[in-house]
């Protein structure tokens, strides 16, 4: 891992904060990105991964949601205040500024929005359609910018609240998208597997690009999981068709949560007892190894009992 500091921070909503990294002085530059790709933050003893937005010879702009909707507490900032070091690796990812894909469409959700605008930022794309969906007026972080996007290249943004307008009906969203069309999706996990549902469904074939990660087979995990609650002396059965985090949270142990493809970290929870399959991009190989801690909105349990410190 690379050294870096935050040389500056900024609020974009009242949940997601603009932090830009760059090398310290008399320390190497930092990798080259390319806006879109991710990058792992170790921040104090932990690490997370975020979406580059926007980079150059001096360094990266993310974009963090660092505070669940809901919850007073910032998960984030108390460590990448500016003039805070910290440790970066390289870039990967390939839902980037450079993408050859002649998308179409778009769906983004919350954060989601990040890689998509680096899409729309790399200039190859003429007469897109966006649909962008988030919770609160005040939300919608870099709308002013796709919206400039959508002038300069004849393309199109619809915004839903779905605090005030509540979640898209996804098979009408599909149905009023041309058969034969790419779509660029990204968001929460739930509304990433809604939307691949629906196009599913719909009649004629429309092309789906994601930028999560590749599911894994469940053949080696049991159908179902006893969850032991340690803090809130809750236990409950999990069916693992669904997200633990949503079985958490339906069971009265609230956990924040933000991207809900395990690339955030912000779900992440300690494991007392149990094996865990890890699906995602936040824990280092020896952290999943170890099995201390799992992310919930993604990974899922190898053993039937699964005994976590919440």
């Amino acid at each position: 891992m690379k050294a870096a500091i935050v040389q500056a921070a900024r609020a974009l909503t009242p949940t997601v904060t603009q932090y830009w990294l760059t090398h310290p002085a008399g320390r190497p530059s930092l990798p080259a990105a390319v806006p879109g790709q991710h990058v792992t933050l170790r921040v104090g003893p932990r690490f997370k991964t975020f979406t580059v937005v926007a980079a150059d010879e001096e360094g990266y702009e993310l974009a963090v949601r660092n505070r669940h909707r809901g919850d007073q507490r910032d998960l984030l900032s108390p460590r990448l205040h500016v003039g805070a070091p910290v440790r970066v690796t390289a870039p990967g990812g390939h839902f980037t500024a450079e993408s050859s894909t002649a998308f179409t469409h778009f769906v983004a959700g919350g954060v989601g929005i990040n890689p998509i605008l680096a899409v729309l930022a790399g200039g190859r794309l003429r007469g897109w359609r966006l649909v962008y969906v988030d919770r609160g007026q005040e939300e919608f972080p870099f709308l002013g910018r796709i919206e400039e996007l959508a002038g300069e290249q004849g393309g199109s943004v619809v915004t839903v609240d779905t605090g005030t307008q509540g979640r898209p009906d996804w098979s009408d969203v599909v149905a009023g998208i041309p058969v034969g069309s790419t779509i660029g999706l990204c968001g929460p996990d739930a509304m990433v597997a809604a939307v691949r549902a629906a196009v599913d469904r719909a009649p004629g074939a429309r092309y789906l690009v994601t930028d999560g990660s590749a599911t894994r087979s469940a053949d080696d995990t049991p159908p179902s999981v006893e969850v032991e609650c340690v803090k809130t002396g809750i236990t409950f059965e999990a069916a693992q068709h669904q997200p633990l985090l949503d079985a958490l949270n339906r069971n009265g142990v609230t956990v924040p949560s933000s991207c809900r493809q395990g690339i955030c970290g912000t779900c992440e929870v300690e494991v007392r007892t149990g094996r865990i399959d890890h699906r995602d991009e936040v824990l280092t190989e020896q952290e999943k190894a170890a099995s201390s801690y799992m992310i919930p909105c993604v990974s899922k349990s190898m053993s039937t009992r699964l005994v976590l410190n919440v």
